[in-house]
């Protein structure tokens, strides 16, 4: 049957592979793989489940899906690889490589760490979002919301348009362009041939759209944008799997997410990831209403690092366990699956230290 989970689990961390069993077993999950690298070794491989709302695709070992804002460190890798060659400066205005950016107190800094001023698009429909240059117009309308670098919070989904502006703007290339010299499984923008192995996404509830828009505060409703682009005939569409948008149409395998964190160590010289990965950002998050710590991409939480999507994907590294994970699903609902693998893996690390 094509829900029972396949993969493979290192000797020590079968009970990853009964925890995502589980998943399946209680209807948690429909469709969805996991990966674990536990110091430099591929330790957790799984996958299971359906790629299809019909449920006639097995979800394969390279079966793709969006992951959201998982995708956001990913996107802000591409301006940190033009920064490392020299065609961008961080504390250079933003202005500088986007020309229509009528903000010049915003740095690229300052986007990287969410703290431009600009979380909330002025738009009028999804439509506008999906086209790439009328959703950059939007933001380079919309007022700010606070001085670059006086407040922060996260961009929901501006964040990735103003990156993308800047990159254009300095290399001419796209974030998906750069993104795919990575030499990982994780995408903006894709391919009629990776399109092919992308899955279904659906909503763990009828209301799952619009519970994400609800309960939060004002700038939380204007930043996320309409339900309707939550909506499964859009995230199904081909402008989101086509097109960038970069702060959330981040299209991945758990495999290829593990990899990118797994090879950060590769991708930018020495003092920049260090740089890259220290904070940047600390206090109150004006978008969630909470104290978060951001680095130029990632968010921190005391020795975890890496960044969730809405709908439960995640995917992030953990200096003193020494491990990187990801967690890709196409039923959009809670983080409690995702959370999941993170403290089974934990405890397997925790059991073989202590043995």
């Amino acid at each position: 049957m094509a829900d029972i989970v396949r993969g493979s689990v290192a000797p020590g961390f079968e009970t990853v592979r009964t925890a995502f069993e589980e998943l399946f077993g209680s209807g948690a999950e429909t469709g969805a793989s996991v990966a674990a690298h536990v110091g430099g070794t591929l330790v957790v491989d799984l996958w299971g489940g359906w790629a299809d709302a019909a449920r006639t695709r097995p979800w394969e070992a390279d079966t793709l899906s969006t992951v959201f804002s998982t995708g956001k460190p990913v996107a802000a890798m591409a301006v940190l690889r033009r920064v490392a060659d020299g065609r961008i400066d961080l504390d250079a205005p933003v202005a500088t490589y986007w020309k229509a950016f009528p903000h010049p107190a915003a740095t690229v800094r300052h986007a990287l760490s969410h703290q431009a001023g600009l979380p909330a698009a002025r738009v009028s429909d999804v439509a506008e979002i999906l086209d790439g240059d009328r959703f950059a117009a939007a933001i380079a309308a919309t007022p700010l919301e606070w001085e670059p670098g006086t407040a922060f919070g996260e961009h929901a989904l501006t964040y990735g348009t103003i990156l993308g502006e800047i990159l254009r703007g300095a290399t001419g290339e796209t974030v998906g362009e750069v993104v795919r010299t990575l030499g990982v499984d994780v995408h903006f923008g894709l391919s009629a041939v990776d399109a092919a192995r992308c899955a279904e996404v659906e909503h763990a509830t009828p209301d799952w759209p619009e519970r994400q828009l609800s309960g939060h505060g004002d700038l939380w409703s204007r930043a996320l944008g309409p339900a309707e682009l939550l909506a499964t005939e859009v995230v199904n569409g081909p402008l989101w799997r086509g097109g960038e948008l970069p702060a959330v149409n981040c299209h991945a395998t758990a495999r290829g997410l593990a990899a990118f964190y797994e090879g950060l160590p590769g991708m930018l010289p020495a003092p920049l990831l260090a740089e890259a990965l220290g904070p940047q950002a600390v206090g109150f998050d004006r978008l969630l209403e909470q104290d978060a710590t951001w680095t130029l991409g990632w968010r921190r939480e005391d020795a975890w690092l890496g960044m969730g999507g809405i709908g439960g994907s995640s995917a992030g590294s953990d200096e003193s366990f020494g491990y990187s994970l990801a967690y890709v699903t196409r039923r959009l609902g809670d983080h409690d699956r995702g959370d999941a693998m993170y403290d089974t893996l934990e405890a397997a690390i925790t059991a073989q230290r202590a043995s």
